[in-house]
């Protein structure tokens, strides 16, 4: 995908520092992209690694040149891409980056290694990349992405140029939803909501019809009563969709139960599910403020929990359980 730093909306900090350290010929040998998923972290990368190696040496890449346009293909020999796939990032990978980083560029200015789900390694890879970090080879560049620094080694994150990003404002979403739905409509004020100032996530919500058919079901589970057998069979119909789906299910849950808590202490400026107003009001009144925060928390240990590789069924069936007993009893 074709993209200049001037393209790249909502990050203009971020984009700034990066530009002017390249202006200054001050480019640190390894960099932590931190922020919320969605808000352009990955694509401030990939940018950032064709700045580094145009031909034009601009502080803004051409998206001309054969380099440019290798990265945007994510064919260029100089640029390697680590990720967890299957679980957390394993130490075989790191020593592939520590074995490759010492080669000689093959035809760009820079090598660059991007690692995406930096807080996602395990303490061998982990421990094994803080050597690399604490004497970066020369013309090597290292990116990690991250959500957040919680799970990150001190070690690794005090060797790091850190960048911040941050959630995107309502009318940069709005920007990027115009020309695709009515500004006026009701999706485009529901998309607005749901991406909590993620840019990927509107486009992703702009091009999936599918996930809003899918919130509409979680949603009408969360509102009603589910019986023991109507839990099971939950678990069960949830039990083989993909990671993704599944974390996205959660997070749809998480929303729910984080308005309700907001509506009960008194506020509605930040609901997220805005279009279920009534719904929302009404399922307060079966929950007591302790009782919402220990939902919150529940869903939030199922998804660390489904992260350590459990068993899908059991860990959804005791989240389910628990949530039901969150609420008041009623006699």
């Amino acid at each position: 995908m074709k993209m200049s730093f001037e393209e790249i909306k909502g990050q203009r900090r971020a984009t700034r520092i990066l530009q002017n350290e390249v202006a200054t010929g001050s480019i640190s040998g390894a960099y932590l992209f931190i922020g919320p998923d969605g808000v352009g972290k990955n694509l401030t990368a990939l940018n950032f690694a064709k700045i580094l190696n145009c031909k034009e040496g601009r502080i803004d890449s051409c998206d001309r040149c054969s380099s440019c346009q290798k990265i945007d293909r994510l064919c260029h020999p100089d640029l390697r891409i680590i990720e967890a796939k299957e679980g957390p990032i394993k130490i075989e990978q790191i020593r592939t980056l520590k074995r490759e980083s010492a080669y000689s560029l093959y035809e760009g200015k820079k090598k660059v290694w991007i690692i995406r789900d930096a807080d996602k390694f395990t303490q061998e890879a982990a421990n094994s990349l803080l050597k690399v970090l604490e004497e970066p080879p020369p013309r090597v560049v290292i990116i990690l992405i991250s959500q957040t620094k919680e799970k990150l080694l001190p070690t690794v994150l005090s060797r790091c140029e850190t960048i911040p990003f941050s959630p995107l404002s309502s009318s940069e979403i709005r920007e990027i939803l115009k020309g695709h739905v009515p500004l006026d409509s009701p999706k485009a004020r529901l998309i607005e909501k749901l991406a909590r100032g993620r840019a990927g996530e509107a486009i992703f919500l702009l091009e999936n019809e599918d996930v809003l058919n899918l919130r509409e079901k979680v949603l009408a589970s969360l509102e009603g009563n589910l019986s023991l057998e109507q839990i099971l069979q939950l678990a069960q119909n949830w039990k083989d969709v993909s990671s993704d789906q599944l974390e996205r299910t959660l997070d749809v849950i998480l929303s729910w139960f984080r308005d309700l808590l907001i509506l009960k202490q008194g506020g509605d400026k930040w609901i997220i599910n805005h279009d279920r107003m009534d719904r929302l009001k009404e399922q307060s009144e079966r929950y007591s403020s302790s009782g919402l925060s220990k939902a919150i928390e529940t869903v939030e240990t199922t998804k660390r929990h489904l992260g350590y590789r459990l068993s899908t069924v059991l860990t959804l069936e005791d989240m389910w359980l628990r949530l039901r007993e969150c609420q008041l009893t009623t006699t």
